[in-house]
């Protein structure tokens, strides 16, 4: 089925309460995970420029420094050590199965680079938005939720057969007759290279509204925090 179809589904066999479904993990733990993610970061750059690293750019990126890939990289890993679990129990509930404690990192090592690729990229692009439009862009909340969001969502895209085969391992997925499949051999049961992108067009939609939303409110939060004398 496709999205239209899931949609139809889902509210005549569950109603509205369908639709949020395994909602209560990423409820609890994402705000954990994408603090950690930002605080990481933060730390991590931090220090590379009081260290100097943030003067060396990578040629052919348009000035962007290296400094900014290592420290999200490191931020995005922190995140997926988090992450994995929080994950794991939201798929598990959204496909109607039960999750186990001792299973909660089943499938990390499809979700380290999933998360690793995804959140570099965002913190990559953000930067170069950032430095193309001299920090304007980032200034009002329409154009930090136009620039995040954009930004998040081409990321996810780049990274999105990585989050569809982190799907498949976290549910359970089977295929008949092979009690541990591979992973070509889960591409092959979704009918080649295109069946990694299924499911693409909500998961587009999800992450362009929720990481567009996050960065505004966080921008206010912020500012907010500096007026207080907290930041």
């Amino acid at each position: 089925m496709g999205m239209l179809g899931v949609c139809r589904k889902v509210w005549a066999t569950e109603g509205i309460r369908g639709f949020f479904r395994g909602v209560v993990p990423p409820l609890m733990g994402s705000s954990v995970y994408r603090s950690a993610q930002f605080a990481v970061f933060e730390a991590v750059y931090t220090r590379e420029k009081e260290l100097g690293w943030d003067e060396f750019r990578l040629p052919g990126t348009g000035g962007l420094a290296a400094a900014t890939v290592f420290a999200g990289v490191c931020g995005s890993s922190a995140r997926a050590v988090i992450e994995s679990p929080i994950e794991y129990a939201k798929v598990k509930r959204q496909t109607g199965q039960t999750w186990h404690l001792n299973e909660v990192y089943q499938g990390f090592f499809m979700q380290l680079p999933r998360t690793v690729g995804m959140m570099t990229l965002i913190f990559c692009g953000v930067d170069s938005v950032r430095r193309w439009s001299d920090g304007e862009a980032l200034k009002r909340p329409h154009w930090q939720f136009l620039s995040w969001g954009g930004v998040s969502m081409l990321s996810f895209w780049a990274i999105w057969p990585l989050e569809t085969l982190k799907n498949q391992v976290q549910a359970g997925t089977v295929i008949e007759g092979i009690a541990a499949p591979t992973i070509r051999q889960r591409v092959a049961h979704l009918g080649g290279p295109l069946g990694l992108y299924r499911g693409i067009l909500p998961g587009s939609v999800s992450v362009f509204l929720r990481n567009g939303t996050a960065a505004v409110v966080m921008s206010f939060a912020q500012r907010k925090l500096t007026e207080l004398g907290l930041r």
